[in-house]
């Protein structure tokens, strides 16, 4: 999934852990789920990194990042640092390590662009709850 994507699910997954310290399982169960889902990425991550900006900011700007949401935005985006490390050349394809990057676990089949259109939606909506709901 984009970036900006797992960004709202983290925090989505963050504000309903039931505690501080299960935000970052929570948050990083949120990534495996949806790298599980057939999907498109954009090609070059910085188009994702400048959404995933935005849906941040659109967070901090509205009072909705409580530091369980915190929690679960940081940890649902953590194992798509290995991939920006990757694309930018600074690690090699066998040096990955999370399981969904691997091939451990499952990761979904291609998809066309209009999964984009759908991650949008949801993007927004999970964020447009977190703003009404107060983080």
């Amino acid at each position: 999934m984009c970036l900006f994507t797992h960004v709202a699910a983290g925090a989505l997954a963050g504000a309903y852990a039931p505690n501080l310290y299960l935000a970052p399982v929570f948050g990083l169960g949120s990534h495996v789920v949806l790298d599980m889902i057939p999907h498109h990425d954009f090609e070059k991550m910085t188009v994702e990194i400048i959404l995933a900006l935005i849906a941040i900011c659109v967070l901090a700007a509205t009072g909705a990042m409580a530091p369980a949401v915190i929690l679960g935005v940081l940890f649902g985006i953590l194992p798509d640092l290995e991939n920006l490390l990757w694309k930018t050349g600074r690690i090699r394809d066998e040096q990955k390590i999370f399981p969904g990057h691997v091939g451990i676990l499952k990761h979904g089949a291609p998809a066309g662009i209009s999964s984009i259109y759908l991650q949008a939606i949801f993007t927004v909506l999970v964020l447009l709850f977190l703003v009404w709901r107060g983080g």
